[in-house]
């Protein structure tokens, strides 16, 4: 009987610590999951940061590509307006400079109106006729004073009669005759004749007084 007792005793003394075990071994695994799900959401929130970091300094590169890409566009709109300026200025200026030379040398035509010497008293006012010989090589120097002259609106109006013209050539001769009746006028080479009321009034016929006359009119 003793015997017995003593072997239930033992058996309730095993059944008695089964439970404890696994409570306590639950327990363990419990506080186990615990740790690994604290360590995971620790890492998850480090990854969190590391990509909310990345995130960052990508939004920040991203950033500095746009400031240089706007301040590049700004500089090249800068550089296109200033050009379109530069470009309208010197685009005026040529095309009034043109204008201005078309206008001088209209006016230089004007003043170097060709006339027939058998009516060259027929117009008004006071003018003056260069009457100019073949190859007289003083004749570039007379048409540089008279492109001077032009360029002052109060110059007088000059006409050029050349005496290779062949209504002109009769009025050449050997000796000179500045009567205004024209029927006897005659020149013997180049010469400068100013008109006044239908009248020869000055007559210049040496390289000399010409040159002298024309820088007189400038």
């Amino acid at each position: 009987m003793a015997n017995n007792k003593n072997k239930k005793n033992k058996s309730g003394k095993k059944n008695n610590s089964s439970p404890k075990k696994k409570e306590v071994k639950k327990q363990i695994e419990e506080k186990e999951e615990k740790k690994e799900t604290v360590n995971k959401k620790q890492e998850e929130k480090k990854e969190t940061i590391k990509n909310a970091k990345k995130q960052l300094v990508y939004a920040s590169s991203n950033n500095d590509e746009m400031t240089k890409l706007i301040k590049l566009i700004i500089v090249v709109t800068v550089i296109m307006i200033v050009f379109y300026f530069i470009t309208t200025i010197v685009t005026r200026k040529a095309n009034a400079k043109k204008i201005a030379e078309k206008e001088k040398s209209e006016k230089v035509s004007i003043q170097y109106e060709n006339i027939i010497i058998g009516s060259m008293l027929n117009k008004d006012g006071d003018y003056y006729v260069l009457i100019e010989k073949e190859n007289d090589e003083n004749s570039d120097e007379y048409q540089t004073l008279i492109q001077t002259i032009s360029v002052n609106d109060e110059a007088p109006k000059i006409y050029k009669a050349n005496l290779t013209d062949s209504f002109n050539k009769i009025y050449l001769s050997e000796s000179n005759n500045y009567e205004s009746n024209l029927d006897n006028f005659k020149v013997s080479g180049t010469t400068l004749i100013k008109v006044s009321n239908h009248q020869i009034s000055e007559t210049y016929d040496q390289h000399d007084s010409i040159k002298e006359k024309l820088s007189e009119l400038k």
